[in-house]
């Protein structure tokens, strides 16, 4: 569960009355860092060279430096097959958590997982071209794990990063290249010449057409939604758009959260789109109010997928009574079931009382019942889609600690990346 008991907040604050630890300053350090680690995932994910380097403490003479320029050396006519690099790079996420930020005077540190897309098997093939290479790495939920970590210093009051481990590993796919059955690279232009040999997206097909109108069609929601996307994204600190294919049918959904238009933002919404071939238009699958609120003690959500479904818990309410409501889709949109767990906090004079109620639609069921659902959704979990908080050991949702993440992007950062998408 996510709230505390009275006699663990009380037994922390007697830690820190004894040890003079100003664990409030150390909060506001840890969210620093955590927003350089969030940028820095950004960067990665976009193969955004200049925006990692700006985020390290390195010149020139430095190895650190030399290491993410390595990084990004690309054979000439690799400009023809950038789009598959960059496909694989936006499926880099990190596992970390917060908490797990170490910080020691001007110095920090933490070290966590990479997931990526298992590429090495993609790129051997054959595939036919890059642009079916680059539907298949959209496409897979074969994702791998590289060992990862950071370590910061603060320069002039702002937390820069001082070395990174791994990164040439995790980046091994700049230095590869596709097996495609289309061997005919177009040769780099010269100076006084226009390139002639541009790279298309395949035309002339349903599913080309299909894909096409979907970015479309989603950059017209990104656009009409705008300022309600941003709202939630300067009052929650909350990176809220993302793009993934979820049912794992080609086209990719767009997900975003936005406020409900009263400034500030204390109620945001969680929608899910997809393009319906048939109706020719985008259309709202999922949607979740209120899965973001500013008053009394929620605002928590989770969103993940396993094979065949589709899950979406978010939690809220009071001291008294917390509430987690799960909904379950499956790969058609439909909602097949739906569960609530209770947990009721009765306050005495020497300790909380805490008393759990579960049910399924609206019928009491037992904790085993309900514990068996989430006991197989969780293991069968591919991967994260969306959450705000990671579940502690006491949660039933602890497993997913381990499941790979995949990161939502700020709105400028999404709407650019989801232009790219273009045929």
């Amino acid at each position: 569960m996510l709230k505390k008991s009275a006699a663990a907040v009380l037994a922390l604050s007697m830690v820190i009355g004894i040890a003079g630890c100003d664990i409030f300053g150390v909060r506001k350090e840890m969210g620093a860092v955590d927003g350089v680690i969030k940028e820095y995932a950004k960067a990665l994910q976009t193969l955004d060279e200049e925006k990692l380097l700006d985020l390290t403490v390195f010149d020139e003479s430095d190895s650190g430096y030399d290491e993410i320029k390595d990084c990004f050396v690309f054979d000439g006519n690799a400009e023809y097959i950038m789009d598959v690099y960059e496909a694989t790079a936006s499926t880099i996420a990190l596992n970390a958590n917060s908490n797990s930020i170490r910080i020691d005077g001007d110095k920090a540190s933490i070290d966590f997982d990479y997931s990526i897309v298992n590429w090495k098997p993609l790129f051997e093939g054959p595939g036919e071209s890059s642009a079916d290479l680059v539907k298949a790495i959209r496409k897979s939920n074969d994702l791998k794990s590289v060992k990862g970590g950071l370590e910061f210093t603060k320069v002039d009051g702002e937390w820069k990063i001082s070395e990174i481990k791994y990164l040439a590993e995790l980046l091994s796919f700049t230095e590869a290249w596709p097996n495609l059955e289309n061997k005919e690279w177009p040769t780099m232009p010269t100076e006084d010449t226009e390139p002639t040999d541009e790279p298309t997206f395949p035309t002339g097909t349903q599913f080309a057409d299909s894909y096409g109108k979907a970015i479309n069609a989603y950059l017209e929601l990104l656009e009409k939604n705008k300022t309600a996307i941003k709202e939630v994204e300067e009052q929650y600190h909350y990176n809220p758009v993302g793009v993934f294919d979820i049912n794992e049918d080609g086209l990719p959904e767009l997900l975003f959260l936005a406020s409900d238009g009263v400034e500030p933002a204390y109620m945001s919404t969680l929608y899910v789109y997809t393009y319906n071939e048939f109706a020719g238009e985008a259309v709202k699958v999922i949607e979740v109010p209120n899965i973001i609120y500013m008053a009394a003690d929620g605002g928590y959500f989770l969103l993940y997928k396993t094979p065949d479904r589709i899950v979406v818990t978010h939690a809220g309410g009071e001291l008294v009574k917390f509430q987690y409501w799960t909904e379950i889709y499956n790969y058609n949109w439909n909602l097949i079931d739906s569960y609530r767990r209770v947990i009721l906090t009765e306050p005495t004079e020497t300790e909380e009382i805490e008393t759990f109620e579960y049910y399924e639609a609206d019928h009491a069921i037992t904790e085993e019942q309900y514990n068996k659902v989430f006991k197989e959704d969780l293991a069968n979990t591919v991967v994260i889609l969306a959450k705000n908080y990671t579940p502690e050991p006491y949660d039933v949702e602890y497993p997913l600690a381990g499941k790979p993440a995949y990161e939502f992007m700020g709105y400028e950062t999404a709407y650019a990346y989801v232009k790219s998408l273009q045929p």
